[in-house]
């Protein structure tokens, strides 16, 4: 073994040991990734990389989630099994030298050679590891060799990162409508209060009842009811903004906590005042119609238990007229305000 090819293994170890070390303060992917991709400049060598995972709903599709230099230009994109260099990498389990792609390297025509290692974990490729060039012939067979080596050690950190993800995910979601749950909503809820007292942004919540609920159930079973959650779930999620976060509070409730919001009442609120919405179950056609109630802050309190206090009592307000036989209008300065 030359002297080089020492050094040049010991930038590999050494980089992996310092990623072992972030498992202990990496929160998320997207951090790992990032150090991934600085280590790979600073202490390996590859300016050029990308890191594709394989999809969590759909194991067929691998996807970039990291990019850096000649691959920038290659974050974000998919490509489905078998098609793509990755893929060959990931199917073979080994890695893939490219000397020439012949400038088709897609997104991206600057890049002349790559090379590809399969992320492994306990013997299952999860995902690819690729350095690119400009130029042809641009690797060694220890250029080959060292990736191969950080892919089979990087991969099993990026399946103990990937699986603490989902489970963080499984204790913050509601299993039936692959929405927030009420721990996640009001965690938010802590945190964008907290922001909103440094910056005086305003900040509104709402909570969201479906109204016959209970009948439907008693006349159709729980597996209509069900079915109605998921499909109002989906309903209220094309109407929010990116920005804001809607959950499943519990029972028929939704809550939505509405980003820089003050207290005039928002255009997904008023729409769901104006018209049932429309669902189809096995039942057959169903109609719901939908009662809320909204508090703002700082107009309606400062707190968590203020704000979902208040805005409680309005949703059951609106709840009482739609029982009573009257349709609720809503005074646009005011949430809640009803007539």
């Amino acid at each position: 073994m030359t002297a080089s090819h020492e050094v040049r293994e010991a930038s590999v170890f050494r980089f992996l040991a310092a990623l072992v070390g972030d498992l202990t303060t990496v929160r998320d992917l997207s951090q790992l990734v990032e150090r991934t991709l600085e280590g790979l400049r600073r202490e390996v060598g590859f300016h050029s990389a990308t890191i594709a995972l394989t999809d969590d709903h759909d194991p067929n599709v691998l996807r970039i989630v990291g990019s850096a230099g000649l691959g920038r230009a290659l974050h974000g994109t998919e490509t489905s099994r078998p098609s793509g260099y990755a893929w060959r990498a990931v199917t073979a389990r080994r890695p893939l030298y490219l000397p020439d792609t012949c400038g088709r390297h897609g997104g991206s025509p600057c890049i002349r050679s790559s090379v590809y290692a399969p992320l492994l974990a306990d013997g299952e490729a999860i995902g690819a590891l690729a350095v690119h060039a400009p130029f042809v012939g641009a690797f060694s067979a220890d250029d080959v060799a060292r990736l191969s080596t950080l892919g089979e050690y990087a991969g099993r950190m990026f399946a103990i990162v990937r699986l603490q993800h989902r489970l963080r995910s499984l204790a913050n979601t509601d299993p039936l409508t692959d929405l927030p749950n009420r721990r996640h909503f009001l965690s938010e809820l802590d945190r964008e209060l907290a922001r909103c007292h440094r910056t005086a942004a305003p900040l509104a919540v709402a909570l969201i009842d479906l109204d016959g609920f209970k009948q439907l159930n008693d006349a159709h079973g729980h597996a209509a009811g069900d079915m109605a959650l998921v499909q109002v779930a989906r309903i209220l999620e094309s109407r929010v903004r990116a920005s804001d976060v809607l959950a499943r509070f519990g029972g028929d409730e939704f809550a939505m906590l509405l980003r820089d919001t003050d207290h005039r009442t928002p255009a997904v609120l008023r729409d769901l005042s104006a018209a049932p919405l429309r669902l189809g179950l096995r039942v057959g056609e169903c109609a719901l119609s939908v009662s809320w109630g909204a508090a703002s802050r700082p107009t309606d309190g400062e707190s968590p238990e203020a704000l979902l206090r208040t805005a409680d009592v309005r949703l059951y307000a609106m709840k009482r007229l739609r029982s009573a036989g009257r349709r609720p209008r809503h005074e646009p300065a005011a949430f809640g305000t009803t007539r």
